[in-house]
């Protein structure tokens, strides 16, 4: 499960990353990004890729509507292609959504420690995800997304047995691309991402509380940290 990360931006970084129109409103640096809260994600609609806001938990466009609870915020790539709420934005509707670092945690004697895991590089990457859109009585849209797990690879399986799916960028149009549902092919792209090219390292448990802000919580843990 992945249920926090960072997403710390600028927009025009993403904007480029993916050769996507920006966002117009540039949403403050997230550095404990949880869910229910709106995230930025990249999707392609009518032949262009665009960058829009999106609330982290996947509500169903048959669904009743969102509720409070942490749902959805996670599908499993071993099954997303056949559960309900996800095999229709699987083969339609998938979005790819930028980040630069994620945290698991591991459990431990002192309890459960987080870890920051990001590239070696430092550069943003792309999770893979799917969107939906809601539409209430009213007539107002909410649009959400979930992000795809994996097994963890060599370096994350020590501190979880699942990682969210890292997609490399040779893999992008394909998997943003709406008119390209071959199931077979777009599940082989849901793997382990490469352990070679990732680091992680113990951080603050402050980022154990979604309150708790600010790039001071991606630095290594000192053991006066608490």
């Amino acid at each position: 499960m992945c249920g926090r990360f960072v997403q710390a931006g600028p927009v025009a970084v993403y904007a480029s990353m993916f050769d996507a129109e920006g966002w117009r409103d540039s949403p403050a640096p997230r550095y404990n990004l949880a869910p229910t809260q709106p995230l930025l994600a990249c999707r392609e609609r009518d032949g262009r890729r665009e960058l829009r806001p999106l609330r982290w938990g996947l509500v169903p466009h048959w669904s009743k509507g969102p509720d409070s609870r942490y749902s959805m915020i996670n599908a499993r790539a071993e099954t997303v292609h056949r559960k309900p709420a996800y095999r229709g934005p699987f083969r339609s509707q998938r979005c790819l959504i930028p980040a630069e670092t994620f945290y698991e945690w591991r459990p431990g004697p002192q309890g459960r420690q987080p870890y920051a895991i990001r590239m070696k590089s430092h550069e943003p990457f792309a999770f893979a995800g799917l969107w939906d859109a809601w539409q209430a009585a009213d007539g107002s849209l909410l649009e959400s997304c979930t992000l795809i797990v994996t097994d963890a690879n060599a370096l994350v399986r020590p501190i979880h047995d699942r990682m969210p799916v890292i997609l490399p960028a040779e893999t992008w149009a394909r998997w943003l691309d709406p008119g390209f549902r071959d199931v077979e092919a777009l599940g082989g792209m849901l793997r382990p991402f490469d352990a070679d090219r990732m680091e992680a390292y113990p951080v603050s448990p402050r980022v154990n509380s979604p309150s708790h802000e600010g790039p001071e919580l991606l630095e290594p843990l000192r053991r006066t940290d608490g």
